[in-house]
């Protein structure tokens, strides 16, 4: 069904409507009671499941309207971070990846769960790619910070962001539509129409399309720039209210995006290490400025050795040329790149919600249905450069259906509760295909291209993981006195996850061996049959693949795939928290909650020990202060915190042939202390100014035994060792004539339980405790001033300028130099004009200064640092006309 020919219908029906609502809107502005000159707004929020005054409740949270986001230009989530305090927000392609606290989105994978929750309209959104779509007509959006364990339930372990789009409305006929023009020949359409059916329905449609060109030029091959738009968007909701007790909106919507997608876990090669004397990749030794990625070899020797490698003798000798890898194109520039492959994008994003309640004299009931079909597949330039080597694809799709159940108080008694239901079933699928070409090396240390075989083979896998939690939980508060409240709360939650894989054997043709031919896998490599995943608790194979779940060939050691074991993660959760309102505009209050992030499953295991990782938990201590002052016209809200983690969930790029799979394992503990404040002050009818300030120290308490994204050791020839090295525990770590040389900067050694007699091979780490958190700056501000400008004829000019400040963080938990983003400011501007009551128009320049700031940073294949950064300077305009 081409659903997206009703996007310009909906444009015409906003026009149309225009109109003939002028005098409607005139009538209800009449009657609707004015704002108190002066005054600062009420900004209602969710965060006890119900519509408070965001004042009123002892969460941390910050809520902006839609008035708020109009004004401030606020489109997609990861402009927050010039409103919220201590919100970070990174991307890497179409994967959102918030911060805030001490926690951060680092896998977004389909074997486990985000660790920051994304709902619409109540409804949970599981893919973190969800949270970049269908940001129109917004009513309100509310970032909760800190764990919600007990009201929003798993994977909502380091807060919560809330978006609430704009309900029907019964007794107003409107409209309204926007265009917007732009940097990088950016042209977006909106069109909202609000029609009432009767006294009892009405109807409102939404419509968006935009494009733009890529915001990241490649000066190789002009057509593969990155992170172009190509949008469609289509909401149609209905609300139905027969009487004043039965209240019910359906709302569905549809999503298409285009275009060349923004690449993968990172875009640009930002550098390596080198053990300069050797020749070897050793971390944290001196930079290297070459994209090291596997096959990207020019034949041109980067180093020449001064200390022999390994035994010291032949391709290892002293004075031995060594070809690391291709230079880096414009390295530091993160928005010029020179890929010859040019990648896509593909997003599909269907979604409905019903949302129920029925009121009687003393409670609530409420039902929220949720339910959603998303796919994205998009691929990257594997090497990362001009060069033609390989290409990578993801593929990621998610049905969800989610159904909860809730009892609201109602009345003014003492005593007020929410308790609740919840059912969540979440069926995904991500493939994952590296695909190897015939090489083209392009290099600048060469006067022509060099043609050279394919690099090897590619790399295949396949998951199919599903999930269904059943949580029930409720949260009562009871006023002990008339300015003191108690509120006590539980969440029982108990997921049940299976999880398949299947690699590229089962569907690859053979070679003259007999083999799977791993050259031949591509692109449109299919998918696995049923056959391939086997059946858990048995297994056909023979030879080290003969364990419990996996299926080969028949009679073979040849591994089609897996069906693991299910496995169960229940948690129980909660929250104590006490409320003093000193006055009935002063508010104190201290809570104690936990929440927990759920386990998953790492692919291709054959030990069942490393199949899955646990939850990750948190215990957070926050007393807060939320103030009016000034007759309502300064507004200070001020938190401290103190978050403790378990079990953290850490991923690692492991090299897999001619790419990097990711791998989670639980290793740290951590903890989070910090300091929150918002500031607004309304000083006059026209001026006003606001500030925010976080203040965080977020450190890894424990986190031993890791091994380093690539080289946390290295041999090199040494003839002054005449007997073998040994460490302190007595394990040989270089035999005579050579010796190991740790990275630099670290406390590495030996793995327990390895390199004895009887135990495994040695096998090094190093310990990162007392590292920061990735992506957890110390010091985040803000500050904004606004003055409007009254004009003749009821018109008004708005200029609006927004500082952030930033004082840098690390990207990885290892916190080596070139995984540091160091401290920036960044400056926007607004400008409205309200010409009218109906027409106004807005320009607008996002990072004025063009400041660039890597947003993501990921380690890769050939020990290459992958980046991805912000927006650059972006600057528009945008037309609005309407009554709405």
């Amino acid at each position: 069904m081409k659903i997206f020919s009703l996007t310009p219908l909906a444009a015409s029906l906003a026009l149309g409507t225009l109109a003939a609502s002028s005098a409607h809107a005139q009538t209800a502005a009449a009657a609707a009671p004015a704002n108190e000159v002066g005054k600062l707004d009420t900004v209602v929020v969710t965060a006890n499941r119900r519509l408070e005054d965001q004042q009123k409740v002892s969460v941390s949270v910050t809520g902006l309207n839609g008035n708020m986001l109009e004004e401030r230009n606020i489109t997609n989530v990861g402009q927050l971070e010039s409103t919220v305090p201590g919100f970070t927000f990174g991307r890497s392609g179409t994967d959102a990846r918030p911060a805030m606290r001490g926690v951060r989105t680092e896998n977004v994978a389909v074997n486990a769960d985000t660790t920051i929750g994304y709902f619409v309209d109540g409804v949970y959104k599981s893919r973190a790619q969800q949270a970049m779509l269908g940001f129109v007509d917004v009513a309100r959006v509310e970032v909760m910070r800190g764990p919600q364990g007990t009201l929003f339930g798993r994977n909502t372990f380091g807060g919560t962001v809330a978006v609430s789009t704009r309900a029907p409305e019964l007794d107003f006929l409107g409209g309204n539509v926007a265009f917007i023009v732009g940097s990088d020949g950016k042209r977006r359409g909106e069109g909202v129409v609000n029609l009432p059916l009767n006294d009892v329905a009405a109807v409102r449609l939404v419509a968006a399309v935009e494009k733009s060109d890529p915001m990241v030029k490649n000066d190789f091959n002009g057509a593969a720039g990155l992170f172009d738009q190509d949008l469609r968007y289509l909401r149609g909701s209905v609300l139905v209210k027969p009487n004043r007790e039965l209240e019910m909106t359906l709302r569905v919507d549809a999503t298409e995006q285009r275009g060349n997608g923004g690449s993968a876990f990172g875009y640009k090669m930002a550098g390596s290490y080198l053990h300069t004397a050797s020749c070897q990749q050793l971390f944290n030794a001196t930079p290297l400025f070459l994209n090291t990625r596997g096959g990207n070899r020019d034949n041109v020797n980067d180093c020449t050795r001064t200390v022999g490698a390994g035994a010291g003798t032949g391709a290892n000798a002293t004075g031995t040329g060594v070809d690391l890898g291709v230079p880096l194109y414009r390295p530091g520039d993160t928005y010029r790149v020179d890929n010859d492959y040019q990648t896509f994008l593909n997003v599909s994003d269907r979604s409905a919600s019903l949302d129920v309640s029925y009121k009687l004299p003393s409670v609530t009931l409420k039902s929220i249905t949720g339910w959603a079909d998303f796919s994205a597949t998009r691929s990257s330039d594997t090497d990362f450069s001009a060069s033609t080597i390989g290409i990578d694809y993801q593929a990621t799709s998610a049905k969800t259906l989610s159904q909860e159940l809730q009892l609201l108080s109602a009345g003014d008694g003492p005593l007020s509760y929410v308790v609740g239901a919840y059912f969540f079933k979440d069926e995904l699928r991500g493939t994952f295909i590296n695909q190897q070409l015939p090489r083209t090396i392009r290099s600048s240390a060469l006067a022509a291209p060099l043609s050279l075989a394919q690099n090897g083979a590619g790399f295949y896998d396949d998951q199919a993981p599903e999930t269904r939690s059943t949580a029930f939980y409720g949260q009562f508060s009871y006023r002990l006195q008339p300015d003191v409240t108690l509120t006590a709360g539980a969440r029982s939650t108990r997921d049940r996850k299976s999880f398949r894989f299947a690699n590229a054997n089962s569907v690859l043709p053979l070679n003259a061996n007999g083999q799977p031919d791993g050259t031949l896998i591509t692109l449109n490599t299919p998918l696995p049959p049923e056959s391939a995943y086997g059946s858990a608790g048995s297994t056909n194979c023979t030879g080290s693949n003969a364990v419990k779940g996996f299926n080969c060939a028949p009679g073979t050691n040849l591994l089609y795939g897996a069906t693991y074991d299910d496995a169960t993660f229940s948690r129980n959760t909660g929250r104590l928290a006490l409320d003093y309102q000193l006055s009935s505009q002063q508010l104190l209050y201290a809570s104690l909650s936990t929440g927990f992030r759920s386990g998953g499953f790492n692919s291709g295991q054959a030990l069942e020990a490393v199949r899955t990782f646990k939850p990750e938990t948190v215990r957070a201590l926050e007393i807060g202060s939320k103030n009016r002052f000034l007759a309502n016209t300064l507004q200070l809200n001020v938190a401290l915190f103190s978050n403790e983690y378990k079990d953290l969930q850490e991923q690692r790029q492991v090299p897999v042939g001619n790419t990097t799979v990711s791998t989670i394992f639980n290793a740290a503990q951590a903890r989070a202390r910090g300091l929150e404040a918002e500031l607004e002050w309304k000083a006059s009818r026209d001026f006003s100014l606001g500030a925010t300030l976080s203040l965080l120290d977020a450190k890894y308490k424990s986190f031993p035994g890791v091994a380093l994204p690539f080289g946390t050791s290295i041999l090199v020839a040494d003839p002054a060792s005449t007997a073998p090295q040994l460490d302190a525990s007595g394990i040989v770590i270089a035999p005579a004539g050579q010796r190991r040389i740790f990275a630099p900067g670290y406390d590495c050694g030996v793995l327990p339980g390895t390199g004895g007699a009887g135990q495994p091979a040695v096998a090094f780490g190093c310990n990162l405790s007392g590292k920061r958190i990735p992506y957890a700056a110390k010091v985040q501000a803000t500050g904004f001033l606004r003055y409007e400008f009254a004009l003749a004829d009821g018109a008004s000019l708005t200029p609006m300028l927004v500082a952030t400040y930033n004082s840098g963080f690390y990207g990885q938990p290892t916190n080596a130099e070139l995984e540091r983003q160091g401290a920036f400011t960044k400056l926007d501007f607004k400008l409205s004009w309200r010409i009218n009551d109906r027409l106004s128009l807005q320009g607008y320049v996002d990072n004025f200064t063009d400041k660039q700031t890597i947003n993501r940073f990921v380690w890769g294949g050939g020990g290459a640092l992958q980046v991805s950064t912000a927006p650059p300077r972006q600057f528009g305009l945008r037309l609005s006309y309407g009554t709405l």
